[in-house]
């Protein structure tokens, strides 16, 4: 029993620890980002003692706790630290790499503590701490840039020399509403914080979820009460004291709840400075991997939202960063051409609008969105018609962006180019009951904003009757209910559309898109029909019921795992009289409605004027491992294609003067002939230049990266993450 105590309170600590971990790394992170850009010699010997204190503090609470792995890493920052704050030893740019390399061990290390298997071995620990250390030793203090710069030193000499290393070292510079570092805020954080306590996230949302139950209480005794009303007609005047009374308790009922809610949402709200303290080391190392210069601006930090909503705004924030940068912000050979600052700019800000929703908005001053590439991305990949694409507009060809599979990138990676990173923006945004959309200009840049609730809040649905099936509807996406008239119907190009307000609807049944019409309801010409107008993001769809009833407000109970596939429904709602009524899925519905009518129409992957046949595409594979060259040979046959080998480029550039070939998959290091040279002299033959070509490779720097893309290279598949989905994924999108 004693043993069992003693390994909960050691669970208890484990879990202090993660707590204090994570600030002191997001300490040190913010630090080092800051060190790195040179703020000046006073401000930067309180930077370093800033990192250093968090480093030791991180040691002594590991020691605490027996993590000897994270006490080894935290020793080694804080000796080489120790040696900056005595001024020892100079920090150099070069060292900033191997800094973050460290942070990012100890986050994962710290975040696997309780699992069994490490990802971290400790070879590569002692390995990194090795460098770390090798810091310390060197006996040149002056053999790179000292970050140590003293205010004395003037002249133009050291004017050209500082203009000279600014121009050769990474520039992302932080500009923020308070620019000063935060080492004076830190150092008395102790004595002047408010008094907080830590409550574990799980026991709030319990607490939350019980809260709620008392919704159903309430809903109930409103039935009741209507029950009682209707008995109360009839002349039973018994019955008004208990009608009075049941009133007297639900009202009282009411206030109670919607007390008790608001407070534990409160509770469970925190600043989006939690998610935003990633930001910065997110910007440095994307303008270091795509090799250009980024400045940023965050504003509105301290907007409160509920924990939940925030934490899966952590990978669409990622994406969209990615995205800006990526394809938004030109290079800077590009930026000097435009007459633009070499630095782009990436413009975060998070505010409450008029409604108390929270808006982020991320902008980039870079080329702006090519529409018409989005919307032949579109037609390429299946996702709409040729004909289908000259009817949308300006707005539905740009959120076209949000759609799996739809990509602008001319080059497609493991990570990027596959058109899956902002199809996640906004499947992960609709899921917490937000909308998206982008606004852009040629050559100014775009802004994608977010609009989200500020807490999860309680379930309001419309009640609707669609062939004698009952439905609730959001009511925040009920943009309006109308009544239809035959007259209002239009009919373009054989399809029913609704004018509301000088915009075109398209116009469907409800009971059509979910798949249920029922002949007795189809029969039925009673006008005016009710007709919902939903808005999904930016795109409004008229739906023709049967009937709309009352608004009604509960909880939405998922469908489990059990039933998570099935198509257009969120979950279920129980209400008052004990009925349990489907709650409509609208971003799934919208797509369906879209689509609705077309599934028997087939549209092959180049669009309407690409003609089927039966010859079957033929791949070159030219690898000189011959078990990868079987393997490849083998995933790419089973997929439907005819593959050709070649052991190396120069055998593949023989085969492709020879043959006919619709696209080369090739390895990178390969005798006589290496995939970068096989790549650049498809590109300069005039009879090949248009066969894409793609890279597999086990080199997997970004220099490489690069290179690949500069000889001309359609996609960039490292083995080392190889899947077979990848790569004939790959192949079907560039064919």
């Amino acid at each position: 029993m004693k043993h069992k105590s003693d390994e909960e309170f050691l669970r208890e600590l484990l879990n202090d620890f993660k707590i204090e971990a994570a600030e002191h790394l997001q300490a040190i992170v913010d630090g080092l980002l800051k060190l790195e850009k040179r703020p000046g010699a006073e401000i930067e010997e309180k930077l370093i003692e800033l990192v250093f204190r968090e480093a030791h503090s991180m040691k002594g609470a590991a020691r605490a706790v027996n993590l000897t792995r994270v006490e080894q890493i935290c020793m080694s920052m804080e000796s080489v630290f120790h040696e900056a704050k005595n001024k020892k030893r100079a920090l150099q740019p070069g060292m900033f790499d191997l800094f973050y390399r460290a942070t990012d061990f100890l986050q994962t290390m710290v975040t696997e503590i309780d699992l069994p298997h490490k990802s971290i071995s400790q070879k590569e620990i002692t390995q990194l701490t090795g460098e770390i250390e090798s810091l310390i030793k060197s006996e040149k203090k002056k053999s790179g840039i000292s970050l140590f710069k003293p205010s004395i030193h003037k002249g133009k000499t050291d004017k050209e020399e500082a203009a000279e290393k600014r121009e050769t070292s990474q520039s992302i510079i932080e500009k923020t509403s308070d620019p000063a570092p935060s080492v004076q805020a830190a150092e008395a954080l102790p004595s002047t914080s408010a008094e907080t306590i830590r409550v574990s996230a799980e026991k709030l949302a319990q607490l939350l979820r019980q809260a709620e139950e008392m919704i159903t209480i309430k809903t109930a005794i409103s039935y009741q009460l209507k029950q009682l009303n209707a008995a109360l007609n009839n002349g039973d005047n018994g019955l008004q004291k208990i009608a009075d009374g049941l009133n007297h308790e639900k009202r009282k009922l009411t206030l109670a709840l919607d007390e008790l809610l608001l407070a534990i949402k409160k509770t469970l709200m925190c600043p989006f400075t939690s998610l935003l303290n990633i930001v910065p080391r997110i910007i440095r190392d994307l303008g270091k991997e795509y090799g250009k210069e980024i400045d940023y601006e965050i504003d509105g930090g301290e907007t409160e939202i509920d924990r939940s909503i925030l934490d899966e705004m952590k990978d669409p924030l990622i994406h969209i960063i990615r995205n800006c940068i990526d394809h938004g912000i030109e290079t800077r050979d590009e930026r000097l051409k435009v007459r633009k600052p070499i630095a782009g700019l990436l413009k975060i800000s998070i505010f409450l609008d008029s409604d108390h929703r929270v808006v982020i908005q991320i902008s980039d001053d870079g080329r702006g969105i090519d529409s018409k590439k989005l919307v032949n991305a579109a037609i390429k990949s299946g996702m709409i018609k040729r004909s289908a694409s000259k009817d949308l507009s300006k707005q539905e060809k740009l959120m076209l962006l949000f759609k799996s599979g739809v990509s602008t990138s001319p080059f497609i990676t493991d990570v990027s180019g596959r058109g899956l990173g902002m199809a996640i923006v906004e499947e992960k945004v609709t899921k917490v009951g937000g909308s998206v959309s982008v606004e852009t200009k040629a050559g100014k840049g775009s802004t994608i904003t977010i609009t989200l609730p500020q807490t999860m809040a309680m379930f309001r649905g419309l009640l609707v009757k669609a062939s004698d099936q009952m439905f609730l509807v959001q009511s925040t996406s009920v943009a309006k209910v109308i009544y239809l008239k035959p007259e209002d119907i239009k009919t373009v190009e054989s399809k029913k559309t609704y004018l509301y307000f000088d915009e075109s609807l398209a116009l469907v049944n409800l009971s059509d898109v979910l798949a249920i019409s029922d002949r007795r309801f189809r029969k039925s010409k009673t006008y005016p029909k009710p007709v919902l107008i939903i808005q999904v993001s930016n795109r409004k769809i008229a739906f023709v019921a049967d009937e709309v009833l009352d608004e009604h407000e509960g909880i939405v109970k998922t469908l489990g795992s059990q039933l998570k596939h099935v198509k257009n429904i969120a979950g279920a709602m129980l209400l008052g009289d004990g009925r349990l009524v489907p709650v409509l899925h609208l971003p799934e519905l919208a797509e369906s409605a879209m689509h609705h009518g077309e599934a028997v129409e087939y549209v092959p992957p180049g669009g309407e004027e690409e003609i089927a046949t039966d010859q079957k595409d033929s791949i070159l594979v030219v690898e000189d491992s011959i078990t990868v060259r079987n393997v490849l040979r083998n995933i790419i046959e089973a997929s439907g294609f005819r593959v050709s080998t070649a052991v190396d480029g120069m055998e593949a550039y023989e085969k492709l003067q020879k043959e006919a070939f619709s696209l080369v998959v090739s390895d990178i290091d390969m005798p006589r002939m290496n995939g970068f040279e096989l790549t650049t002299k498809i590109r300069d033959d005039n009879q090949l230049t248009d066969i894409p070509v793609v890279l597999v490779t086990s080199l997997e720097s970004a220099e490489d990266r690069k290179r690949g893309l500069e000889a001309g290279a359609n996609a960039y598949i490292r083995k080392g993450s190889f899947e077979k989905g990848n790569l004939i994924d790959t192949i079907n999108r560039l064919i």
